[in-house]
């Protein structure tokens, strides 16, 4: 069977009117945005710009972690040296347990700030004064964070005229 000779041209009709509509419609819409390029990478701080920062970090906590910490290099005058006529009394205890542990933050150019300089722990006064008065006289190498000088924590600790064991 054969179908009417009307239906045959308005299945054509519905078809062009449905791909206009679709032509239509597809002009309409914006297309789509361009695939997303990738983020730069965020730019190379210069070094100097780094060292700023972390040295502006290591100001704020002169005990911060650092990769090499701050050590002498000339004890000029030698640390806890008897004065002429011994050590005064009661420097070295009887049972010869003297102990001193000074604190001090060296800045970028190796040089002790002695605003910061603290008696940590001492057996006698005369240790940390001794200390106070000798440590400003020396050269510091300064501490180093990712390749950059930094204000860093220095701790000294001695135990002079300790006995030595008997063999």
């Amino acid at each position: 069977m054969t179908p009417p000779h009307f239906i045959i041209p308005t299945v054509k009709l519905r078809l062009s009117v449905a791909c206009v509509a679709m032509l239509a419609l597809s002009a309409c819409t914006p297309p789509p945005p361009p695939p997303l390029a990738p983020e730069p990478a965020p730019a190379a701080l210069a070094s100097d710009d780094l060292c700023y920062l972390v040295q502006a970090e290591a100001a704020k906590s002169p005990g911060l972690e650092v990769d090499r910490a701050p050590d002498v290099v000339k004890y000029e005058p030698r640390p806890l040296m008897p004065p002429k006529g011994g050590y005064p009394r009661g420097v070295i205890r009887r049972d010869g347990k003297t102990r001193v542990k000074v604190s001090v933050v060296v800045d970028t150019t190796g040089k002790a700030d002695m605003s910061t300089f603290t008696v940590v722990e001492t057996t006698h006064k005369w240790l940390g004064d001794n200390l106070k008065s000798l440590v400003p006289k020396w050269t510091f190498t300064p501490a180093m964070k990712n390749g950059c000088r930094v204000a860093g924590l220095w701790v000294f600790t001695a135990t002079p005229g300790q006995r030595r064991a008997a063999k």
